[in-house]
């Protein structure tokens, strides 16, 4: 079993170790601060004089994650921060959409997982 299996495994009995993904950019703020910021190669810490936050480096050392239980600890304005640099590019937006509530999504008619798109044979 993979890392991210087990890990994932263990995170159905507890969901607040889920992990957000983030664009690296998040750490320009800290960098440009009085906060440090130390690595080893694939996990990380940045620390302020009142909060610090562990994350996990990608391997294209492109984004970073770190769990929502970590990132609740944060102080409100910088959890705003950190959601604002979200790395939303393995999500689908229509069914972010639908978990957050919205009832209504356009999104084309259903049809096998196997067909193409209507839209792609014309």
């Amino acid at each position: 079993m993979s890392a991210a299996t087990n890990f994932y495994k263990k995170t159905l009995d507890k969901p607040e170790m889920a992990q957000l993904v983030f664009r690296v950019s998040v750490l320009d703020k800290y960098l440009q601060s009085d906060a440090k910021i130390q690595r080893t190669e694939t996990v990380a810490r940045v620390k302020t004089a009142t909060w610090s936050l562990d994350f996990g480096i990608a391997p294209d050392e492109q984004t970073i994650h770190t769990s929502i239980a970590l990132l609740s600890r944060l102080p409100e304005i910088e959890r705003a921060h950190w959601l604002e640099n979200l790395d939303e590019s393995h999500f689908s937006s229509n069914f972010l959409k639908m978990q957050s509530g919205h009832s209504c999504v356009d999104d084309g008619g259903f049809r096998n997982w196997d067909e193409e798109a209507e839209d792609a044979l014309i």
